[in-house]
């Protein structure tokens, strides 16, 4: 499947909100620099990464099901306090309501992506994404 592939099925499966949600996700993963990967599993979907090794932010299939990522990488270990920051920010936002909480590596959320407000799904990305470079890439610059 190719990324309009996955796009037409989340059409299929939810009509148009659900797609224009998933292209507004992979439009503004673009703008702040984010790569969106076509995701595997039987829904098929869209991994939304970050970075030279491909931090995980978040994932969206074409169930409209959306996933969140405070263990933005499996190899590489993130402190408390980074995953402390990640879930304070889903904890402000009403609109980005766990199946469980708080989130140790990753977790879906109750509402489906139409569901959820675009703006609260942009903020988590830059967010992340903001977290992702303060401790994975800062660090290491020797300027």
């Amino acid at each position: 499947m190719d990324k309009l592939a996955i796009i037409h099925k989340a059409e299929e499966l939810g009509g148009s909100e659900r797609r224009e949600s998933l292209e507004h996700v992979i439009i503004a993963a673009r703008d702040l620099g984010c790569e969106s990967q076509i995701g595997g599993g039987q829904a098929g979907g869209i991994n939304i990464r970050y970075g030279s090794i491909g931090y995980a932010l978040m994932d969206v299939n074409t169930e409209g099901l959306v996933k969140l990522y405070v263990q933005p990488h499996p190899g590489k270990s993130s402190t408390k306090e980074f995953i402390d920051d990640l879930n304070g920010f889903i904890d402000e936002h009403d609109d980005l309501e766990p199946k469980s909480f708080p989130i140790n590596s990753y977790g879906h959320l109750e509402d489906k992506v139409e569901d959820i407000p675009n703006e609260v799904l942009s903020d988590f990305l830059n967010y992340a994404m903001e977290k992702i470079h303060e401790e994975h890439y800062e660090p290491h610059y020797d300027w």
